[in-house]
């Protein structure tokens, strides 16, 4: 079973929801006789070698290294981040909190946003509280505080559908969602060397994807100061298959087993 939570000893507790995932007692419940419960990230990051072309749509283009990880990270309800490494006994998958990293903005507006966001969450701003869609209405509070607007919530259709009329607030908004996303990922790759590409994953991925298509994001993800030429040729392709983890969690199960 792959759960939105970090596994330990063989229970993970869910970062967005109260519940807590056994294997014992699954195992008990139901009377299976072998379980495995890993993070969501991890089946989605073991279904992508798994795959067909047509399950990926490229972002933008570019030149896999031979051999190099591979980064599968993006927002879903949380911000999931897993690295895809191959080894000659098959792929291990490197599993992380990276979601969790302090966000990074850059424009004058990121910065007010990290601000607020800060005073509202002890200090601490991550790429998951900007992005993921726990934590949609408090990104759209802020927005509605620094544009001096009256909040009143509304679900994610809605607000792409104001921005897509031209409404500046919400475009503001997703946008900074989409540039929290390719900064996380680019900051990622120079962290782990994913120079075998970066997919990007997760429902909030997909309903943004117009955003993370855009010159304006791929700068995002490219531009590290002294090491931007490092990013080039880094391919980044957006996962659209729904069947993606249920594929990984059945190839990792039966790798991990065999092994």
């Amino acid at each position: 079973m792959a759960v939105a939570g970090p596994p330990k000893d063989g229970v993970v507790d869910l970062t967005h929801r109260e519940w807590r995932v056994s294997e014992r007692a699954i195992a008990e419940e139901f009377g299976i006789g072998d379980v495995l419960v890993v993070n969501d990230f991890v089946a989605m990051a073991r279904a992508v070698p798994e795959l067909e072309p047509e399950a990926f749509e490229t972002l933008f283009e570019g030149e896999a290294e031979p051999g190099a990880p591979v980064l599968v990270a993006g927002p879903g309800t949380g911000f999931g981040v897993a690295t895809l490494i191959p080894a000659p006994a098959g792929w291990t998958v490197l599993a992380g909190e990276g979601g969790h990293m302090a966000y990074a903005p850059r424009s004058d507006l990121e910065r007010q946003l990290a601000a607020v966001l800060a005073r509202d969450h002890d200090g601490y701003v991550s790429n998951e509280l900007v992005a993921s869609g726990s934590s949609l209405d408090d990104v759209h509070r802020a927005f509605c505080e620094l544009f001096g607007a009256a909040y009143a919530a509304m679900p994610p259709d809605e607000m792409r559908a104001r921005a897509e009329a031209g409404e500046v607030m919400y475009r503001a908004l997703i946008t900074a969602r989409a540039m929290a996303v390719m900064g996380a990922a680019g900051d990622l790759v120079l962290a782990t060397g994913a120079l075998g590409g970066v997919v990007l994953a997760g429902g909030v991925t997909l309903r943004i994807a117009d955003y993370l298509r855009t010159p304006e994001a791929f700068d995002r993800f490219r531009a590290r100061g002294p090491r931007t030429g490092y990013l080039d040729h880094c391919p980044v392709r957006l996962l659209r298959d729904p069947i993606a983890p249920l594929v990984g969690a059945a190839a990792h199960f039966s790798q991990v087993r065999k092994g």
